[in-house]
């Protein structure tokens, strides 16, 4: 009888926490406010709440007396978590130093590289191949404007783009549950010290250790949210160009369309042009012996067809010898 009772009030302590968590999430989700403008100054954005009712004494509400009275209560700040991030390709026609740039303006923005990628030779190989690399780094949050106006004195900026997302809802509801975790864990812990037998002991473990690894994800959660929100994740690419691309502005009329499709068009048929030169002087040696074996090939076959030729009509005169 006794272990049913308490595993009665085991199962109804686990109910009760749980409901408590729910109520709890409710409440924060409820008292937060949206909004879709975004600040890119990187610093958090308040905006007040609903405020609380004035305290009770003896049953009925306080009054307020004076001009325009109201609700005689502070009104709570909620902070909104916003993500930021941004990704940006840049054209250079030094490579190494815009790289070494780059890796300069990280340090001094305070942030780090987290990982990064280069591909291609350069001059230093058997023949020249324009090199290209990525970055992945973590910059400040609130320094992240900057920090992208200050890239384009590395090399030209051809695209950039800024995205954000708000993560308020789900941090603030993380945070409810693991509030609701921890209040569970207390009340486990509580009847732990005075569990008696060895079977509700058992029990009491199993149950705590399952509270505690969910409060170790949530809180990692946390830390990763923090990390994301007070840290801007920026993807960065370096092309190496031996020419930058024209900026063009926005076409007036129908002659300066035509004007600028031509000049694109010339353009393209010159670097054609270019490559094509580049390439047979690079590659004459070969590109001569390729020729002398295809203009063997052809003389050879010229010679037996032609030989042939000179042996059909003298099997068509034996033939007609015999009849």
């Amino acid at each position: 009888m006794k272990r049913k009772t308490f595993a009665l009030t085991l199962a109804l302590l686990l109910l009760a926490g749980l409901l408590g968590g729910c109520a709890a999430s409710e409440t924060d989700s409820s008292s937060q406010t949206t909004n879709d403008s975004v600040s890119w100054t990187g610093e958090a954005v308040t905006e007040p709440s609903v405020p609380d009712a004035a305290p009770e004494e003896n049953g009925t509400a306080a009054e307020t007396t004076g001009e325009g009275a109201g609700l005689d209560a502070s009104a709570a700040e909620t902070e909104r978590k916003i993500i930021q991030n941004a990704d940006f390709s840049l054209e250079t026609l030094n490579y190494d130093q815009t790289v070494a740039d780059i890796e300069t303006l990280v340090e001094m923005s305070g942030g780090y590289i987290e990982s990064s990628q280069t591909t291609g030779s350069g001059a230093t190989g058997d023949y020249y191949r324009a090199r290209w690399a990525s970055f992945t780094v973590r910059v400040p949050a609130e320094g992240l404007q900057d920090f992208g106006d200050a890239l384009s004195e590395c090399g030209s900026v051809t695209s950039s783009y800024y995205y954000t997302e708000e993560v308020t809802d789900y941090y603030y509801d993380t945070e409810a549950h693991l509030r609701s975790l921890e209040l569970q864990e207390e009340r486990l812990l509580e009847i732990l010290s005075k569990a008696e037998q060895l079977s509700e002991v058992i029990e009491l473990e199993n149950s705590l250790a399952n509270v505690r690894y969910q409060i170790e994800s949530l809180q990692g959660t946390l830390r990763r949210l923090d990390s994301q929100i007070a840290l801007s994740t920026v993807n960065i690419s370096v092309q190496e160009v031996y020419e930058y691309s024209p900026e063009q502005g926005v076409p007036k009329g129908l002659g300066e369309r035509i004007a600028n499709e031509f000049s694109r068009s010339m353009a393209s048929m010159r670097r054609t042009a270019e490559n094509i030169i580049v390439f047979v002087a690079g590659n004459i040696v070969g590109l001569v012996l390729l020729a002398a074996v295809v203009a063997g090939v052809i003389v050879l076959i010229r010679r037996r067809r032609r030989k042939k030729r000179t042996q059909q009509p003298q099997e068509t005169t034996e033939t007609d010898k015999k009849e």
